[in-house]
């Protein structure tokens, strides 16, 4: 068999990382489009200048690849893409957002289906062995059902990273959903990848159809790294990914037949080792390797679509004076553009 052959489209820092991702399988990235084609020179010196482009029209038209990531800025991802499938790439890996509105996400679905285009989503937790290992246990019934998820972040925007969340949240429940109550910060910090973008933080709550309740804080007055805190009938889940903590703790047989109430009941600690530390470049070269294989893809552009959706929901719900949104969302929501970066 013939080795797969890549490109990038964008080279910023997300981009350097899947050039990696790519070393790490064995692929072999044999054209770049960058803005600015002349700091792909220095970064990638092996590559031939005749293989790195100002347009990423110019590298689908000359170039034949077999698989592309497409990692500019999220306002460009659905044009990318959508070029990307109907150049007639069998294999797109978008990053997260995979668009900045609803009906481009729903475009991009449509083009790949169209042209048999294998569409991935950068949601990397879902190449991630500790969440796919955790899940297992959940549905297991290690902490009995699941009530309620809470994610918490210093300032970041809820469609740069909290998009992550809602993506989680959707994985560990098999659930979708059901409505939202949100708040979008108001403190105006300047977003670190230009003025061009408005992605501000937030904080609020979304009612999964399964009865999930899950509440999260990405608001703007803090500085700390994230966890993520999963909380069923009998036990709780604590994640903390940057420093490779994974706390598993719940109530034994004989404590799980007393009331509720008891809440003071002991829980015992679950032995819970993590595979392997949080790392961008291994989980996505899993994607990567996954998406070119022929094995259904973990994270599609229906994914993507869905956590795009509740972005969206949390503003339309901020605008709305903090009125509750359903989903799905309908008319002219489905038009509404987050600049997210």
């Amino acid at each position: 068999m013939t080795k797969p052959k890549a490109a990038i489209v964008g080279f910023g820092g997300m981009g350097q990382r899947h050039y990696k991702a790519y070393e790490k399988i064995g692929v072999e990235v044999v054209a770049v489009a960058d803005l600015y084609p002349e700091k792909i020179k220095n970064l990638v010196p092996e590559l031939s200048a005749d293989r790195i482009y100002k347009d990423y029209q110019d590298l689908f038209r000359n170039e034949d690849i077999d698989v592309v990531s497409i990692v500019t800025n999220g306002p460009t991802h659905a044009a990318v893409s959508l070029a990307a499938a109907e150049a007639g790439i069998k294999n797109v890996m978008c990053e997260k957002p995979m668009a900045t509105k609803i009906v481009d996400a729903e475009e991009v679905i449509r083009a790949c289906t169209r042209n048999n285009t294998r569409l991935a989503v950068n949601h990397i937790r879902r190449w991630s062995s500790n969440y796919s290992r955790l899940k297992q246990l959940i549905q297991e019934g290690i902490i009995g059902d699941i009530r309620h998820i809470y994610f918490g972040c210093g300032s970041t925007g809820l469609g740069n990273f909290a998009i992550h969340f809602f993506d989680t949240i959707r994985y560990l429940t098999d659930s979708e959903p059901e409505w939202v109550i949100g708040f979008t910060d108001k403190t105006g910090t300047p977003n670190p990848r230009g003025s061009q973008y408005a992605d501000p933080g937030g904080y609020g709550i979304i009612q999964m159809k399964d009865g999930t309740r899950c509440f999260i804080d990405t608001s703007e007055d803090t500085g700390v790294q994230y966890t993520f805190q999963i909380v069923g009938t009998y036990g709780r889940i604590i994640i903390d990914e940057l420093n490779d903590i994974w706390s598993v703790r719940a109530r034994n047989t004989e404590t799980r037949l007393l009331p509720l109430t008891r809440y003071g009941a002991d829980m015992q600690e679950i032995p819970f080792m993590s595979d392997t530390p949080f790392d961008i470049i291994d989980l996505t070269s899993r994607g990567l390797a996954e998406l070119i294989s022929n094995k259904p893809v973990s994270s599609t552009g229906m994914d993507g679509k869905k956590s795009l959706e509740m972005v969206v929901a949390f503003h339309i719900s901020d605008e709305g004076k903090n009125k509750k949104i359903l989903f799905p969302l309908e008319g002219q929501s489905r038009e509404k553009e987050i600049l997210i970066a």
